[in-house]
């Protein structure tokens, strides 16, 4: 028994059906409306016939599954009305071809929500501009409604998920709580008392997230001066990075956004942000959640620029005054600085964890041999059998050697193109090159970022260059580091450890571990200008080595540095009994001279120099005998 999709009535055999009282004679027509009626209708690439979704999944089934407000009955009706839209084009389609035997159906003209037009007017714009204006603004609010759709879709998804693992969660609590019903619990302690007999202990807080709260994304204008924000923010020709670190501080505002939204009727005002003892609760708040310090300071200066950038330019809809934004603004530079020390603690604790996992010199010497020894056998390897396996082994060790001789951060390494290592500057013996990474992290302050190689070193470049058009994604390839998919590889980190395990070396560092071990002893070994120098090579000056790379002072460099304020103590206890002896036994100055005497500078250990001494009025100078005047006599 199948539908007839043209008079809707049930038949047992529907194909003389269509060719009797349909006058079906067109077997193409007649083997699309068979399907149509046995639901055999291939719907991927469909669009959504959901009203409000313009979505066109690759698999429409799927799809539907994630509209949550639909029932199951309702999913299956969408599906029907998407296949009788998807047989109606096709029909369409073959009555355009003017085939020699025509098409009679006439279900694309009926089939209902099809927003197909016949008539070739439909699709032109209106003559008055009033009216093309009108549409363009309807369209926007349109393409509005449909992104807001989305995002509360998604948001609806993932509540309704961490409902069904709520409820599982809660169901295993009950079970396990019938479980031990079943057996025989010892008394309960008194209320108050702990099973010990002392207190209760207070339970954990909860794991807070800061991102509890859902940002109004319904409200235009917060979603405009967002926009017009984060294109502020990236500028006009934005890099990969500046665009990931753009989207991850729109994240901590718009968290920042929904918490003080809470609640609040029309947002669109802006005066839910004149609340500054909620914003002082939004940074307790983020206080009590497993967050570093470092990330609730991001967070604070994130707010803190888009405050700036709300004072600055204020919407049309903004009802807040000059004096609210001054005092918002004043709100959260004061939390700032309330984080800093606990900032500065946390950047302690840091580089005291950091002292354990110091790699020796030994081990940096080791690793630079080992990989120059490996890297050309890697090569030979793959020359003769061309594999991603020894590819990536050929990436660890190759990172490992670099890293080891400059100390470069793994985003170096990642932006390194072809093009710039094609052209590398060269001495004119062509016994040394110099190879420049533009993009990295600290180009602004630095410029490029420099590899100084060998000839054989960068022999080894050349090499891999003239081989990787037979690595899978090589022939693509912009980035020398680069994956299948011809896009930068983003795991060097792992395959670097992987060849330091590989060589036999200790630990497991990534290449902040070595650039922290570098920095280190640079600052021990090296004059103060070589180590300017070798900061510049890595990208930072001796400033920020001091404050995040070099470590503090090991137990036999402290006890160094306090046999130095012993000494210091020392001298000065001998050189007070000389000036002591010497007071005794000096005759008195004569008349209307200056006496002078041998002083200690405490800068310059135990060199002498002369001083005038003029004793101060009413105050006793120790040992020194007061000068007398012929008025004191």
């Amino acid at each position: 028994m199948a539908e007839c999709a043209l008079c809707f009535n049930v038949y047992s055999r529907l194909a003389p059906h269509l060719t009797a009282v349909h006058k079906v004679a067109n077997s193409d027509e007649k083997r699309l409306l068979l399907a149509l009626a046995a639901g055999r209708v291939d719907t991927r690439k469909t669009p959504c016939p959901v009203p409000g979704c313009r979505r066109t999944p690759a698999r429409l089934d799927r799809h539907l599954r994630q509209h949550a407000e639909l029932s199951t009955s309702g999913r299956k009706e969408a599906m029907g009305r998407a296949k009788r839209r998807k047989v109606a084009r096709e029909l369409q389609w073959l009555r355009s071809t003017q085939p020699a035997i025509p098409v009679v159906s006439q279900l694309a003209s009926s089939s209902e929500g099809e927003r197909d037009s016949e008539d070739p007017e439909a699709g032109r714009p209106c003559a008055d501009r009033g009216c093309r204006r009108a549409t363009e603004r309807i369209q926007a609010q349109l393409t509005d409604l449909g992104k807001q759709v989305t995002k509360m879709r998604s948001t609806l998804l993932q509540i309704t998920r961490l409902y069904r693992e709520l409820r599982k969660g809660e169901g295993g609590r009950r079970r396990r709580k019938r479980a031990r019903r079943t057996r025989s619990p010892p008394a309960p302690p008194p209320p108050g008392r702990g099973a010990a007999g002392g207190p209760t202990p207070p339970e954990p807080p909860e794991a807070l997230e800061p991102t509890a709260y859902p940002f109004p994304d319904h409200v235009p204008a917060l979603n405009l001066l967002l926009g017009e924000f984060e294109g502020y923010q990236l500028g006009s020709e934005p890099t990969p990075r500046l665009r990931n670190n753009v989207t991850s501080k729109l994240g901590r505002i718009k968290a920042f956004l929904g918490y003080m939204a809470r609640g609040t009727a029309e947002p669109g005002d802006f005066l839910f942000l004149n609340q500054p003892a909620r914003i002082r609760a939004w940074a307790a708040r983020l206080g009590q959640t497993r967050m570093a310090e470092p990330t609730r300071q991001h967070y604070l200066k994130n707010v803190a620029q888009f405050l700036d950038y709300l004072s600055e330019t204020p919407p049309a809809a903004c009802q807040l005054s000059s004096t609210a934004l001054v005092l918002i603004r004043r709100e959260v530079r004061a939390l700032i600085r309330g984080i800093r020390r606990r900032v500065v603690v946390h950047e302690v604790r840091t580089k005291q964890a950091k002292e354990s996992r110091l790699i020796p010199k030994a081990s940096l010497v080791r690793c630079h041999r080992t990989a120059g020894r490996k890297i050309p056998a890697l090569l030979d390897s793959l020359e003769s059998n061309p594999s991603t396996r020894q590819q990536w082994r050929f990436y660890g060790f190759l990172t490992g050697y670099l890293t080891s001789i400059s100390g470069h951060r793994c985003g170096v390494f990642q932006n390194l193109t072809i093009q710039e290592v094609e052209e590398a500057s060269r001495s004119p013996d062509e016994s040394a090159y110099v190879i420049n990474i533009t993009t990295h992290k600290t180009n602004r302050a630095f410029g490029a970022a420099q590899l100084s190689l060998n000839r054989e070193e960068y022999s080894w470049f050349r090499r891999f260059l003239a081989l990787r058009a037979g690595l899978p994604g090589g022939s693509q390839a912009t980035y020398f580091f680069f994956t299948s998919r011809a896009s930068p590889c983003r795991t060097l980190n792992k395959y670097f450890q992987s060849a330091w395990l590989s060589m036999g070396l200790p630990g497991k560092p990534t290449f902040t571990d070595v650039r922290t071990a570098i920095a280190t002893h640079a600052k021990n070994a090296h004059s103060s200008e070589d180590r300017r120098k070798v900061a510049q090579f890595m990208c930072h000056d001796t400033s920020t080595s001091d404050k995040f790379y070099a470590l503090h002072l090991g137990p036999l460099q402290a006890r160094e540095r306090r046999r130095l304020f012993e000494r210091a103590l020392v001298e000065e206890e001998e050189e007070e009994e000389e000036d002591g002896e010497a007071a005794g036994t000096e005759s008195p100055p004569r008349k209307g001279r200056k006496r002078t005497e041998t002083s200690v500078s405490p800068l310059e250990g135990t060199s002498r120099r002369t001083l005038p001494w003029r004793p101060a009025k009413g105050k006793s100078q120790g040992a020194r005998p007061l000068e007398q005047t012929e008025d004191s006599e």
